[in-house]
């Protein structure tokens, strides 16, 4: 079946990075009016990064990395206080998604048209007569990177990782590299293998072309697809391919050559990821975050659905400064018959510290790179990275490395990030949920079918070519 594409471009007079970010993106009523100047390219490039920031921060996408992995349990509803399993994200949780109203259908369907819109960029920019060549660079390659780094968020949750099958010829996404037009038939998912390559040309490419300013004026450079940021995604791309090699030089560049440096010990609970932020999506009103509404606690009764389970608070030692990222709350639980006892729960502060959409941060790449180590077996260096993020905890070191135990250190340092599951799916890992888990499927193991959400029944009946998942 042909379907029309339509295109949401942002179509705003200004040109500072807030007062770009301070309107959605509307429908365009010429393309080729809209993209025949750097003005209106610029003004698309920035609705394609105010697309993703209310895309990726989603709730039921940006929970879904701890609460399938045993890292979050629920507190008690304020009103009744019976703990029970949020509407947005029941079916994820019970790994049983369903593919006719798929939780996580406009997350697959808004990430799409981000990745149109860039493709429309890509299409049109060459043809600029009031840019110059590195304008154009810079245009280029923070386009290609955004369309990298959506891909590879939707392989994430719609692929299985990639050595599932020992060659990746199992199914990965459909990955878009040009615009979808009226009456052309839409493309069919590539293999994982022809996912990765894809993604890989992306990212080179972005690399070659990207320059030292980004193409939006105002704001800085944090706010856009940086140079770090590129090298950051094209780390973690060859990290998920078991490319140790090109993991390592990539992390190795960023962690020796960017400038940038972990937050420090002093700073870790007053600051958090600030001074080592590597990219964060601008906000568009003062104090406005997704996560701050995801996560915070405010009040009794306006507080957040998700908090630390205790499989994942009671890892943290009593002298490990991270534990003080985290607020106990005491609240009324309902019990047998209709007796409420005080219960402590344990909610994120990060959000508080830190108000705003990060992407990515340095003590990412430092476990990028020990992980890539491992496995060249140059364990003195992933040793040094793990102890670097446990010295900065306030932790003695460690005097011998493993993948479980640099998987335990991971998980401390980004619960309430979105890490933990896709760490366990890479590594072929079950899944453990034991405390606060309230659904019928608590410990699923490796491999499932179910470790990967289904394709939207929408999309497979406007796509001819569209394969679903196994198991749905």
């Amino acid at each position: 079946m042909k379907k029309i594409i339509f295109i949401s471009m942002a179509l705003v007079s200004a040109v500072s990075c807030r007062d770009f970010l301070e309107h959605e993106p509307v429908e365009a009523i010429s393309i080729n009016t809209q993209l025949s100047t750097k003005k209106g390219i610029l003004e698309a490039l920035n609705g394609a990064y105010y697309q993703l920031r209310s895309t990726y921060f989603t709730e039921a996408a940006y929970v879904y990395g701890d609460l399938l992995s045993g890292n979050f349990k629920n507190p008690p509803s304020s009103s009744t206080n019976i703990i029970s399993l949020p509407a947005k994200v029941d079916q994820l949780y019970q790994f049983d998604d369903q593919k006719s109203e798929s939780e996580l259908k406009l997350y697959y369907s808004d990430n799409y048209k981000i990745i149109n819109n860039v493709n429309l960029i890509l299409q049109y920019v060459d043809d600029l007569q009031d840019a110059s060549v590195p304008e154009i660079s810079e245009i280029k390659a923070e386009a290609l990177a955004l369309r990298a780094f959506v891909h590879f968020q939707l392989f994430k949750y719609y692929g299985q990782n990639y050595t599932y099958t020992s060659d990746a010829s199992h199914l990965g996404i459909v990955y878009n590299t040009i615009p979808l037009k009226v009456g052309i038939d839409f493309p069919a998912r590539k293999t994982a293998a022809e996912t990765f390559t894809l993604l890989e040309n992306d990212v080179t490419q972005s690399l070659s072309l990207i320059q030292n300013q980004q193409a939006i004026p105002g704001g800085e450079s944090k706010n856009f697809m940086n140079p770090t940021a590129v090298k950051t995604l094209a780390a973690e791309i060859a990290l998920w391919k078991n490319d140790w090699q090109k993991a390592y030089q990539y992390a190795d560049e960023i962690i020796t050559g960017s400038g940038l440096t972990l937050t420090s010990k002093n700073e870790l609970t007053t600051q958090w990821a600030a001074p080592e932020s590597i990219w964060y999506l601008a906000n568009t009103a003062e104090n406005e975050t997704p996560l701050a509404n995801l996560y915070n606690f405010k009040t009794t009764t306006n507080r957040s659905t998700y908090v630390a389970s205790e499989d994942i608070y009671n890892l943290y030692s009593s002298n490990d400064i991270r534990k003080q990222l985290f607020e106990t709350q005491n609240l009324k639980t309902a019990g047998n018959g209709n007796t409420t006892t005080n219960l402590p729960y344990y909610f994120t502060k990060k959000y508080k510290i830190q108000n705003v959409s990060l992407m990515y941060r340095l003590s990412l790449v430092y476990f990028i790179r020990a992980e890539a180590a491992i496995h060249l077996g140059k364990t003195d260096v992933a040793l040094q990275d793990i102890n670097a993020i446990r010295n900065r905890a306030g932790l003695s070191s460690l005097t011998s490395i493993s993948m479980d135990a640099l998987l335990e250190e991971k998980r401390k340092e980004f619960v309430f990030e979105n890490q933990y599951f896709f760490d366990l799916m890479r590594n072929h890992r079950n899944i453990v949920r034991n405390n606060g888990c309230i659904g019928n499927n608590c410990s699923p193991t490796y491999p499932n079918d179910k470790f990967v959400v289904p394709i939207p029944q929408e999309s497979i009946n406007i796509n001819s070519n569209m394969l679903q998942n196994p198991g749905y």
